[in-house]
């Protein structure tokens, strides 16, 4: 080749590189800030610090707020946040804990409230204390600390800490690390009211008892803790995470922004929990589906979760939208559920409970609502557990099964209206029933119509109810429905089932089915305290068949997350909600 030739290839190469550089300038983005923008399903009902109780308020909470370690998104261990690093534990041989483990922590030493004050040993105390305190509405937490009976802060150095439990617990470490937050004593306790009440008399069940009626600090702290305040007005929430709340517009959105100087910021590169790129957030609550899509499209939003299946394949497939965004679709540790209220006399028996299951085509509820975005579940676990019940199969679709348990339940039809009917407590009742519905979830509505038909030609009248999120829930809480449409996460670690499923969680816990199982409850009980894995494996297939088959909620499927991310921001997806990291979005443009 000559000079010539090489001298044609060269300027023929050079076009195209500026071609490409051109072809790659060309995509203008709309917005360059450090601001992320992110839907929101739901507005959260609160950003209290304890008395959030729905994930979208969580995401929130914890950009504000620190747990002493996390999950690592992509190794699924954990890994030190608020600590240095994750608790050395011990076994205690002796004095009133025998046959327990304590567990030491020392905080970063860099770590500061927000009036410039060190979080210390004695902030994880007051926190612990606030949970503990028995007229504070914390009863869903309670139950993973029942095992913690004292904690001593090292006199010489008050970041570091000692928890003392009075038995091993399968959850011990995360029970003691990730179950609260840790708050600020001087900020949430200014009056001095918890102090000096001995956190062993919290820990104590009789003595606790006892202080909730005798010791009206309790009282008033619990009320002040409770303040609404505390739950959504700028100055009264304060933590130690990288973030402030800044603004809250009701049903527009919530805005978060980044502290200047924060101090995790020093030791982002060797922690990985304490990254925090963006500047800001702009949470949005966007309940309508296509609401939210027409936002993306038009890069109105950076990070748009629950997109509709439908949906996300068009988008995905749209070159204009997909020179934009990234897509997603990692498997979601939760599981969609129909609950069922197991006290009311419609559901109590566990034949009608099954025979709802039967009448419920799932398959095709998949198939047709979210384009085979989901996988049957059978009980509400993980299915790739090592201590998931392979044995169990999911309820078919059967209609004449559906109609052979409610014969045999004394269901019948007997007007001939269609709806199955029985005499109960000397009251002709048609077998007639309410489902709750999230009403900004257009897939949710849609899912209960297929099932509605099911349900009907079984002879099940099924009336479909659109609530606002917080309403609903509220009234599941109260045991004020008869079903409800809604779903829960599940841990990727070892699996705790008191609060979801013993009978002590059907009030004020999470345990919105009301199930009540004494064998159940036996089991539980024995597998909180099993460190032997082979026999802890045992225990958790034993209390699945049970509740594979007294069926006190009807199991639906796990999700798989369908959410988009700007280009512009370099993200991970996550099996845990929200399914991204928000702390990881890395602004990649200039």
């Amino acid at each position: 080749m000559n000079r010539f030739s090489n001298l044609f290839l060269t300027l023929m190469l050079g076009l195209l590189a500026l071609t490409a550089c051109k072809k790659e300038a060309a995509i203008d983005y709309k917005r360059t800030d450090n601001t992320a923008i992110i839907r929101l399903r739901v507005e959260p009902g609160s950003l209290h610090p304890v008395l959030v109780t729905d994930n979208y308020g969580r995401q929130l909470v914890m950009q504000m707020f620190m747990y002493l370690i996390t999950l690592d998104p992509e190794t699924y261990e954990y890994i030190p946040f608020l600590a240095k690093a994750r608790p050395v534990v011990a076994e205690i041989t002796e004095g009133p804990y025998a046959g327990g483990l304590s567990y030491t922590f020392e905080i970063h030493d860099e770590a500061r409230w927000d009036d410039g004050t060190p979080v210390t040993g004695h902030d994880y105390v007051f926190s612990l204390k606030a949970v503990l305190n028995p007229l504070v509405p914390a009863q869903r937490l309670r139950p993973y600390l029942a095992f913690i009976k004292d904690v001593q802060v090292d006199a010489a150095n008050p970041k570091k800490f000692t928890v003392f439990t009075n038995e091993k617990y399968i959850l011990g470490e995360e029970a003691v690390s990730s179950t609260f937050v840790v708050m600020p004593e001087a900020f949430y306790d200014s009056e001095g009211l918890m102090k000096t009440i001995a956190l062993t008399d919290l820990t104590d069940p009789e003595k606790a008892a006892a202080l909730a009626q005798n010791e009206p600090r309790l009282q008033q702290f619990a009320g002040l803790f409770s303040d609404p305040k505390y739950a959504r007005e700028k100055d009264f929430i304060s933590g130690c995470g990288p973030y402030q709340f800044e603004e809250w517009q009701t049903g527009q959105k919530i805005i978060l922004t980044k502290k200047t100087n924060w101090w995790g910021d020093a030791l982002a590169n060797r922690y990985r929990a304490l990254r925090a790129y963006p500047d800001r957030y702009e949470y949005l609550p966007v309940g309508e589906d296509a609401t939210a899509v027409a936002a993306m499209r038009a890069e109105d939003m950076d990070v748009v979760t629950d997109i509709p299946t439908k949906d996300f394949l068009e988008l995905r497939e749209d070159p204009y939208v997909r020179e934009r965004f990234n897509f997603y679709t990692p498997t979601m540790m939760a599981y969609a559920v129909l609950y069922m209220n197991n006290k009311n006399p419609k559901l109590s028996d566990k034949r009608v409970r099954r025979a709802i299951a039967h009448a419920i085509n799932v398959d095709e509820i998949i198939e047709t609502i979210y384009d085979g975005f989901g996988q049957r579940a059978i009980v509400p676990l993980n299915p790739g557990a090592v201590y998931y019940n392979k044995n169990l199969q999911p309820v078919p679709f059967d209609i004449a099964a559906a109609r052979r348990l409610l014969s045999e339940a004394g269901w019948e039809d007997t007007n001939k209206n269609g709806t199955v009917d029985k005499e109960i407590n000397g009251e002709r009742v048609e077998l007639s029933l309410s489902c709750f519905v999230a009403a900004s979830s257009e897939t949710g509505r849609n899912a209960l119509l297929l099932a509605q038909e099911g349900l009907r030609q079984a002879g099940i009248t099924l009336e479909i109810v659109p609530q606002e999120f917080a309403v609903f829930m509220d009234e599941v809480r109260r045991e004020n429905y008869e079903m409800a449409s809604g779903g829960r996460t599940i841990l990727s670690s070892l699996w705790d089932p008191f609060q979801d499923w013993h009978s002590e969680s059907a009030s004020g816990g999470d345990n919105h089915n009301k199930f009540r199982n004494a064998a159940a409850d036996k089991l539980i009980e024995e597998i909180r305290v099993t460190l032997d894995e082979g026999k802890r494996n045992d225990l958790y297939r034993q209390l699945q068949a049970i509740i594979y088959e007294e069926q006190p909620g009807v199991f639906l499927f796990h999700r798989t997350a369908t959410l988009a991310i700007h280009k512009r921001f370099e993200a991970i997806s996550f099996s845990d909600l929200p399914n991204y990291v928000p702390g990881e979005l890395r602004l990649n443009v200039k």
